[in-house]
């Protein structure tokens, strides 16, 4: 008799635009509506393709981890080291070359709660990118029984690679491939599917800041949110985001769903250094 497959929910990513906060203006004490990105009352904003952005994140929420270790028979997570990263397209100096440049960070988390001392901190300075920001993102969970992710963490929180990546001209783009490819290495062996670990996400995203199709993700200043999509599926009407958290509008209860809150805003005008 064939042995049974272990069946695992696929998980969809969608991405929802918070109306009204950004980066430089937010309340936490204040209930701001969610629409899907895709919404046509978002204007999209050409000039930042000119610009440049600035990109940061705001929060992690936890809630559906991965339970390969009770498929194992082994015990089960309730605390677990975390490993985003983001990979945009971009384009680089005055030549424009194009390059693929990951930022990442370790955080941990308890199961239904958020990622420990993670308020706001700036990935990506001075990113410009052409028509479209496309990035990837993964988000992995690290089994903390077998691998210890100390020592990655403290290299990167020593350096200025998991604090804040700026792609200014003036920045060395070997240091900056250097840079990339050390998170690449990082996600690459601990995204594996060995060990007890899973990559929950793994997805490309494309935010278009001049759209010419229906349903397109539109790009603007703002917060967004990366939301996977619970089993009974999203229906923004009835959320909002206060307290820094996506909550039910009528019961206040925080969304059962894993979410990830990222900012962007216009990147100053670079002074030659």
């Amino acid at each position: 008799m064939a042995a049974k497959k272990n069946k695992q929910r696929s998980r969809v990513l969608e991405l929802a635009y918070i109306k009204g906060p950004s980066i430089n203006s937010y309340d936490e004490n204040k209930s701001y509506s969610i629409i899907s990105a895709k919404d046509s009352s978002i204007k999209p904003n050409e000039a930042l393709i000119e610009s440049g952005i600035d990109v940061g994140l705001f929060k992690l929420h936890m809630h559906n981890a991965p339970e390969r270790r009770k498929i194992l028979g082994l015990k089960r997570d309730q605390r677990y080291e975390v490993l985003i990263s983001f990979t945009p397209a971009i384009q680089f100096g005055e030549s424009k070359d194009k390059m693929d440049i990951t930022y990442g960070k370790f955080f941990r988390i308890t199961k239904n709660d958020n990622a420990d001392g993670f308020s706001y901190k700036k990935m990506f300075k001075n990113l410009r990118f052409d028509e479209a920001l496309e990035f990837d993102v993964a988000l992995t969970e690290i089994d903390n029984n077998k691998v210890d992710p100390d020592p990655l963490e403290q290299l990167l929180n020593e350096t200025s690679i998991g604090q804040l990546l700026d792609l200014a001209p003036y920045q060395p783009k070997t240091y900056l491939l250097l840079a990339s490819q050390l998170i690449q290495n990082i996600q690459r062996i601990f995204g594996a599917d060995k060990d007890g670990d899973d990559a929950l996400w793994a997805d490309r995203l494309s935010i278009e800041a001049a759209p010419t199709i229906t349903g397109s993700y539109r790009l603007r200043t703002g917060i967004y949110a990366i939301i996977e999509r619970p089993s009974d599926g999203l229906e923004y009407n009835k959320l909002v985001f206060n307290n820094n958290c996506i909550q039910f509008k009528n019961s206040g209860r925080e969304l059962n769903s894993n979410y990830l809150v990222f900012g962007i805003g216009k990147s100053r005008k670079l002074k030659n250094k």
